[in-house]
This record gives C-alpha cells, sequence and structure tokens, in this order.
C-alpha cells in the first residue's frame, strides 16, 4: 500500500499523542485551536503560492488536520460500535441484526458530518478557519471540539 505524505504526518501525531500519556500531558496534546489557527492560515497563504511560508507550519497544520479528520472516522465506527453491542445486550437484541442496521449508516452521518464526496484536506481547514472567523470565542476552546462544530455547520447531514 502506497502512503502520501499526509498519511505519514497523521500518523505521526497520532504516535506522539499516543506517547505523550498522562493526565498532565494531555493538556499539552490538546491545544487550543488559535494554535492550530495560525499554523493553518500559514497553510492557506503556501496554498495561494506563498514561498516564504515555512513548511513546519505547513505540515504541522497538515498533520493535525488529517489526524483530526481520521480520528473522528475511526472513533466515529468505534463508538457506533460500542453503542451496537450496548443497545444488543441491553435490550437483547439480535447482536447481527444491530450491527446490520449500523453498517447501512456512514460513520460521518453519525457525527452529524455529511461531507461532499471530493472532499479534500484544504477544504476542511477552509471550512473550520471560516467557523473559527465567524466564532472568535472558539479560539480558546480545544481544536478537536471547534473542528467538529466546524465541519458540523460547513456539511450539515439531512
Amino acid at each position: 500500500m502506497r502512503r502520501t505524505m499526509t498519511d505519514w504526518c497523521a500518523l505521526l501525531v497520532g504516535v506522539a499523542a499516543f506517547a505523550a500519556g498522562g493526565t498532565s500531558r494531555a493538556q499539552e496534546v490538546t491545544q487550543p485551536a488559535s494554535e492550530w489557527h495560525g499554523y493553518c492560515q500559514t497553510y492557506l497563504k503556501a496554498i495561494g503560492g506563498d514561498k516564504s511560508a515555512p513548511d513546519l507550519d505547513v505540515t504541522y497544520c497538515l498533520g493535525v488536520t488529517r489526524g483530526l479528520v481520521n480520528g473522528l472516522n475511526v472513533g466515529s465506527q468505534v463508538g457506533a460500535l460500542s453503542f451496537g453491542s450496548l443497545l444488543a445486550i441491553r435490550y437483547q437484541i439480535d447482536p447481527d441484526d444491530v450491527f446490520k442496521l449500523f453498517q447501512t449508516q456512514k460513520a460521518s452521518q453519525m457525527l452529524g458530518i455529511c461531507t461532499p464526496a471530493a472532499v479534500q484536506t484544504v477544504d476542511y481547514v477552509r471550512a473550520v478557519l471560516g467557523y473559527i472567523e465567524r466564532n472568535r470565542d472558539a479560539l480558546q476552546r480545544p481544536i478537536g471540539e471547534v473542528f467538529v462544530d466546524g465541519l458540523q455547520e460547513a456539511w450539515p447531514c439531512g
């Protein structure tokens, strides 16, 4: 399987978050949206042709963004699986029926985020930056929370 640079960056962010461990370190890993915001503004400048945009800023934006997107996808699937197991046990429902039902749902739909088929990393960045511009208080909140809110606003389901 051929991996892209974005995949490797997302993997690196995930490994770094896992390796950090501990409650006190978790605060360091869960940075405020203001940090992501600054780096991703630089990323958009680079996309626009600004050759002076620092590579590390661009890489940070891409790594965190892809890590969040991948985390949302995997997390929603694991959450659905756990919830399906709970339903099957608690209400004595046939587990196969429950899991068949969950398989008909897209993971992102369970989160209330229905992205277009051709969405790219830059689209996620623009959506969340736009959300932050309209909700400046979001800069002080954890980027994971702000990311979900921004994507739900940009691509709501239904």
